[in-house]
């Protein structure tokens, strides 16, 4: 039986644009194709489920809708605003979306490209940003761990108080 987690993924903003000149190394395995995700409309909301993983994503960050998650706006929290606003969202016909942990929000980010690292097809038009995991920062639980879809890279660089985050989710259930 397979586990359907539905993410909930946090922006941390910064002053890139979206999805400029996408550029790719073939030196670095693709492991994130077209056949990895199946993109569905559930409930008449956009959602992408990795198949690799078992990950069911809302499509779009927290905000944004339509197809090409073009439509609407960003918007923002800050990380226990994120945390907190995950759990009552319903979304997809699902009401138990969450934000990811770092490995699964990093199990999206396609290394082997930038500007931007994710696979354009399953998330199309991904903000160039950092984006939030639930997961703190050991060493200094103040700060939390999160993705930049720009290179693909994490780090803990922002304070548990950061304003002006957007928000995409996971969600979790046995399918």
């Amino acid at each position: 039986m397979k586990t359907i987690a539905k993410i909930t993924l946090l922006i941390l903003i910064t002053t890139q644009s979206v999805n400029a000149n996408r550029t790719c190394d073939d030196y670095i395995t693709d492991e994130w194709p077209d056949s990895r995700y199946i993109i569905q409309n559930l409930s008449g909301d956009n959602v992408v489920t990795d198949n690799k993983t078992g990950l069911m994503w809302k499509r779009c960050a927290q905000g944004l809708t339509g197809i090409d998650c073009m439509t609407g706006s960003l918007t923002t929290h800050t990380w226990q605003q994120a945390l907190d606003s995950a759990s009552i969202e319903n979304f997809g016909g699902f009401a138990d979306w969450r934000v990811p942990n770092v490995e699964e929000l990093r199990s999206i980010a396609a290394i082997n490209c930038y500007n931007p690292a994710i696979n354009e097809i399953a998330f199309p038009n991904t903000p160039l940003y950092w984006f939030w995991s639930s997961s703190p920062f050991v060493i200094a639980p103040y700060l939390s761990w999160n993705i930049s879809f720009y290179t693909g890279g994490s780090d803990s660089n922002c304070y548990h108080q950061c304003n002006n985050e957007p928000l995409h989710q996971l969600k979790t259930e046995p399918v």
